[in-house]
């Protein structure tokens, strides 16, 4: 029991400091508690140990993360920092641009500009804005805007049936458009409006608007022509005696004329013709387009309708040695006058319902003038003289075309003429046509006469004579001047002696027929008395062949000397009916196509139903062709490549020679404005094509391949 007790004790804790013992027995107890505290504190270092290791790795990820984001603030911070200054920059650089602009305007004595008030510190500059849009129709002397309802629609892929399946074109050829703005070159010329001044009859301030509106119309279907005596000569080194000695226009009947503009030589000065009628500038527009347009609010002419007539600058630059003041863009208006009346005798029919313009004395000598319709008026020349073919439809009826020569006077200091502005210089001279001396011809669709002619002998080539624009060499010269002529209908070719009664004997003899009507019952009489009326048919021959639907347009067949042909222009309108549309009043979607006839070598007009003269024969004509479209419709920057849905070519001159002269072509646009432009005389020849002998226009006309 003792020995029990006595190894508790042994074992109790008082023995831990005790000796070691040398008997087994308590040297293996003793080994094994020192074995276990060592292998419990190796465990305890290694814990520990672990431990400080997972310390320090957290810690070294702290500091990294910590770093990163000091790193990643200050390059933050540094960016925002540059930012800040290049707007601090740029607006510095605003400030002093403003205030050198400030101290400029300043300087010229202008509103300075005011420097912003808003925070300039922004991050982002201020951007100007856009400028606005240039006001539409502001100009009246520039090409006037219209809605794109107003265009042809020459590459619409959706065409109404009168210009698809239901057209025949000229060689089944759709038309081109004659003067792409790309070729503008030495071969044609940019157009050019005629600026003709309105406000001495009408008004053109709105007081709505504050601003003045556009005219009712600027003048549509001019006819232009050249003064010179001879133009076919004119810039060229034509050596032909013949050509030289020709005379077109008589200078000493245009002298009070030409005298009011002395710094110009009469050959390099032009005239115009022009009508101011019931236009159709804004044809189908709503009184708001009318507004955007700027058009004039007028339903009706102004002072009614009236014929300007007006001298204008040459279409290209004069010689270097000529007067600066001459050296002007072409077209230019120099003077402008009222074509008047001069009432010496009745005029008008007793057809139209008993109308007619009295004759009227006037008081301080001679006879009273006025101003009168002359419709669709165009220049054409006989015996040396200037005269204007027109109509006047409630006085002569609309099947009638008129023509009367042209007077000119000069104006003294004293007198005012009907064509000159208010603020304008006063009209330098007067043109006006006498009741007396009026032609009526009837009935063709835009008559044009015939008066000079060229016969052409060809010969084998041996001569060394130039060759004509028909490739073929040929000695040219004039035929004595015969009787007028008057080309009435295009298809067929039909040409006819217009009858001038006494009025060529009048104009010799420069006699006033102030007794005229003493014994005349009305017009007709009186008309057949001093023109008798001519009137002819179509030549249908026998045969009644088809005709096409062409009709033609100058007033004027234009010679061409080295071929003997005779040039004219001629138009379509599709579809051919003339009633009120959405398109237009009457006519819309014109072409036109310029042709050339030529007398027959030999004349077979023997018999066979044949009317008139049929000593005249298609000899070449183009395919059809537009002028291209000058307006730049809202929203728009350029002109489309198209033309206008109404075109009329009124006018045609030839200056210079057939071979390589310039073409003179005037013609109207919407029945509101006018336009001249010139192409090459090489450009025309190329143009036209030589039809089959015998061939007319019917023959041509084909279903366009598309």
């Amino acid at each position: 029991m003792q020995t029990i007790r006595g190894r508790k004790r042994a074992s109790s804790p008082t023995n831990a400091t005790l000796p070691h013992s040398t008997s087994s027995t308590g040297s293996g107890t003793t080994n094994s508690s020192s074995s276990g505290n060592n292998n419990f504190a190796v465990r305890r270092s290694a814990a520990a140990s672990r431990s400080s290791s997972s310390t320090n790795l957290k810690a070294a990820i702290m500091i990294l993360l910590l770093c990163s984001l000091v790193f990643g603030s200050f390059y933050l911070s540094y960016d925002v920092v540059k930012k800040s200054m290049e707007v601090q920059k740029h607006v510095q650089a605003n400030n002093q641009n403003v205030a050198k602009n400030t101290a400029a305007t300043k300087e010229d004595g202008a509103t300075a500009i005011q420097s912003p008030k808003e925070d300039l510190t922004l991050s982002k500059p201020q951007q100007t804005p856009p400028p606005p849009p240039p006001p539409i129709n502001s100009d009246k002397c520039a090409f006037r805007s219209y809605p794109k309802s107003r265009l042809y629609g020459l590459h619409d892929k959706s065409q109404p049936n009168f210009l698809s399946s239901d057209a025949t074109y000229i060689r089944g050829e759709l038309p081109t458009i004659l003067n792409p703005i790309e070729k503008d070159d030495a071969d044609q010329t940019a157009p050019v409006k005629p600026c003709l001044d309105t406000t001495s009859w009408e008004t053109l301030w709105d007081e709505s608007t504050k601003k003045n509106r556009l005219p009712f119309t600027d003048g549509h279907n001019p006819s232009i022509v050249s003064l010179a005596s001879n133009p076919y000569i004119q810039g060229t080194n034509n050596n032909n005696d013949n050509n030289k000695q020709h005379v077109r226009l008589d200078p000493k009947h245009i002298e009070a004329l030409t005298s009011a503009f002395p710094n110009y030589p009469p050959n390099n000065l032009f005239l115009g013709v022009t009508i101011f009628g019931n236009g159709q500038c804004k044809f189908g527009l709503s009184e708001e387009e009318v507004t955007t347009y700027n058009f004039s609010t007028y339903n009706d002419p102004p002072d009614g309708k009236r014929t300007i007539i007006a001298v204008m600058t040459p279409p290209m630059p004069l010689d270097t040695e000529q007067n600066q003041q001459q050296q002007q863009l072409p077209f230019q208006i120099l003077g402008q006058t009222t074509l008047l009346l001069e009432r010496d005798v009745k005029y008008g029919t007793k057809r139209q319902r008993g109308k007619f313009i009295e004759a009227e004395s006037n008081p301080q000598g001679g006879y009273t003038r006025i101003h009168q319709e002359f419709d669709d008026p165009r220049f054409f020349f006989h015996e040396g003289r200037l005269w204007v073919l027109y109509r006047n439809g409630p006085l002569f009826g609309y099947q009638d075309q008129i023509h009367n020569p042209v007077h000119f006077e000069s104006v003294t200091n004293d007198e005012k003429g009907g064509g000159g502005g208010e603020g304008t210089e006063e009209v330098k001279f007067v043109a006006y046509v006498k009741a007396s001396e009026t032609v009526r011809v009837c009935c063709g669709r835009n008559i044009a006469l015939i008066s000079e002619e060229a016969a052409r002998n060809v010969d084998d080539g041996s001569s060394g004579k130039s060759k004509g624009g028909d490739g073929k060499t040929a000695e040219m010269e004039w035929m004595p001047s015969g009787s007028l002529k008057a080309l009435t209908w295009v298809d067929p070719v039909t040409v006819v002696d217009v009858d001038l009664g006494d009025v060529t004997n009048l104009l010799k003899d420069h006699r006033r027929l102030s007794e005229v009507d003493k014994d005349v019952g009305d017009g007709v009489a009186m008309q057949a008395k001093l023109g008798e009326i001519s009137t002819h048919h179509r030549r249908l021959g026998s045969a009644k062949k088809p005709k096409s639907n062409i009709h033609g347009t100058n007033g004027y067949l234009v010679p061409l000397p080295s071929s003997g042909e005779l040039l004219g222009i001629a138009h379509f309108h599709r579809p051919e009916n003339r009633k009120e549309s959405n398109y237009a009043l009457h006519g819309h979607h014109y072409t036109h196509a310029f042709f050339t006839i030529a007398r027959k070598q030999q004349s077979n007009n023997s018999g066979g139903g044949d009317v008139g003269n049929a000593t005249f024969q298609l000899k070449r004509i183009s395919n059809e062709f537009l002028f291209r479209a000058l307006s730049v419709p809202i929203g728009e920057k350029e002109s489309p490549n198209d033309g206008d849905i109404i075109q009329f070519a009124s006018g045609l001159d030839v200056y210079g020679s057939d071979i390589d002269g310039k073409l003179i072509l005037s013609y109207g646009i919407n029945d509101c404005e006018g336009a001249v432009l010139t192409i090459s005389m090489s450009k025309l020849q190329r143009m036209l094509i030589e039809v089959e002998p015998g061939q007319e226009v019917a023959d041509l006309m084909r279903t366009a391949m598309r």
